[in-house]
């Protein structure tokens, strides 16, 4: 019994190895990028001062992916901590025919908050108990925000993309309750 493989065998294992990384490879490359005859084409930029048309002349409009998530909430849990929530009652997106929904993201004042991906769906449902108690911001303080009795305002953007290299983006703002936090200190004696 030898201690090593014949080298003829080896060599086959490496080569058998070698076709199947290259074949994984290119089915991912084909999955994530599309393929070069799905792509349509783009209508070209409209004159700066034109109103944008909302189709262009012998150009089918690409079936983007579409978001659909009903307005934010912000809620105070508990009054006296400064800490609000931000939730929707539900995500959802769904990507163009053909396409497979590659990612969704949730951003709240620049910042990524949530991050979704999948493996070959054609939609996304997101709901409210997945995300539970929703995403913490702060409260402020009365007139901090857009309104006079309320905290600070919040700017979101909901994002997706869809295998065939189209994306959406929904955008919105929503206001928190104020909260004034009273922190009370020991007094310490000498």
């Amino acid at each position: 019994m030898e201690p090593y493989p014949k080298s003829g065998s080896r060599l086959r294992a490496i080569f058998g190895s070698l076709i199947l990384t290259t074949l994984m490879v290119i089915i991912l490359v084909r999955v994530t990028l599309g393929s070069p005859a799905a792509q349509q084409p783009v209508a070209e930029p409209v004159e700066p001062g034109m109103p944008t048309p909302s189709f262009a002349e012998g150009v089918e409009s690409p079936t983007i992916t579409s978001i659909d998530s009903p307005s934010a909430t912000c809620y105070l849990p508990a009054p006296g901590s400064g800490a609000c929530y931000i939730e929707w009652n539900y995500l959802y997106v769904a990507a163009g025919s053909g396409a497979y929904v590659i990612s969704m993201t949730v951003a709240i004042d620049g910042r990524l908050r949530a991050y979704h991906s999948g493996f070959f769906q054609s939609s996304f449902y997101i709901p409210a108990d997945m995300t539970r108690p929703g995403y913490k911001v702060t409260c402020g303080w009365p007139g901090s925000g857009a309104a006079a009795v309320w905290g600070n305002t919040y700017s979101y953007v909901i994002r997706a993309r869809d295998t065939a290299g189209l994306s959406a983006a929904n955008y919105g703002s929503v206001s928190c309750p104020a909260d004034i936090v009273k922190v009370y200190l020991p007094v310490l004696q000498r």
